[in-house]
């Protein structure tokens, strides 16, 4: 693997972060930052069983439409998010497809939509410890194309950074500092797209992000918890259907 990756495992033979081995998951994952969402999306499979609840990383494995498939979370943030995509990689993980409730900062991206991240500018820190900013984060294309034909979901640029509130409604300056990204034609925020790019494209894992709109910070509107968990059963059995092509 790419710059020396060393497969670090407890005693047990569980990955030192995820908590897992081999056996627990499948070459196929989805991932989400919020480990209390993984139960929720578990429940839209069949045979889906708990296989690890360790740190952030809360892991099922069940099966959709008949073939395995493991949902797994990341934690919130990119250093997670790289811990995870690498740990995957050691276990023989080919294809990821990361789900995200985000927020949208251009106006005609209404809550409960569906945006795809084609490329993530890197305003975070974490992937520097891999590679220097001319490096780009950049989705699986093929992915990427077979989730827009299933979804519809508008395509475009998120940008992941570390300081959730600092670029945000809520921060003093913080439209301010959003409109720079808004005209720069960034379509959403959050904070884990750039990492698992970049590892993935350094690990040669196949990754595309798939978010759904919760919140507009220009327009102040957002979704109520019955409307953010349809939206979500909605993009994660487009993303099971996507990932086993």
């Amino acid at each position: 693997m790419a710059f020396q990756s060393k497969r670090m495992t407890h005693v047990n033979g569980d990955m030192h972060h995820l908590g897992v081995k081999e056996a627990d998951i499948t070459k196929e994952v989805i991932l989400i930052p919020d480990p209390l969402l993984v139960p929720f999306l578990a429940s839209f499979m069949d045979e889906a069983e708990p296989k690890g609840d360790y740190r952030e990383y809360v892991t099922y494995t069940g099966k959709v439409a008949g073939r395995p498939l493991t949902v797994m979370s990341s934690g919130f943030g990119c250093m997670p998010m790289a811990i995870a995509v690498e740990e995957l990689k050691h276990l023989g993980v080919e294809k990821i497809i990361a789900l995200g409730l985000t927020a949208a900062i251009q106006p005609e991206l209404k809550p409960g939509a569906l945006f795809l991240a084609q490329g993530a500018v890197r305003s975070e820190g974490a992937t520097l410890e891999y590679i220097d900013y001319p490096y780009p984060a950049v989705s699986d294309m093929e992915l990427l194309a077979a989730l827009a034909e299933l979804t519809g979901a508008a395509v475009g640029i998120v940008r992941s950074h570390d300081a959730t509130y600092r670029d945000s409604p809520f921060a003093p300056d913080g439209l301010e500092r959003i409109a720079r990204w808004q005209r720069l034609g960034v379509g959403v925020m959050d904070g884990e797209t750039s990492a698992l790019f970049v590892l993935g494209t350094i690990l040669k894992v196949r990754c595309v992000s798939l978010c759904v709109v919760a919140e507009n910070y220009l327009t102040g509107e957002s979704l109520n918890e019955a409307a953010r968990q349809d939206a979500l059963k909605t993009a994660f059995l487009a993303a099971a259907k996507a990932i086993a092509l």
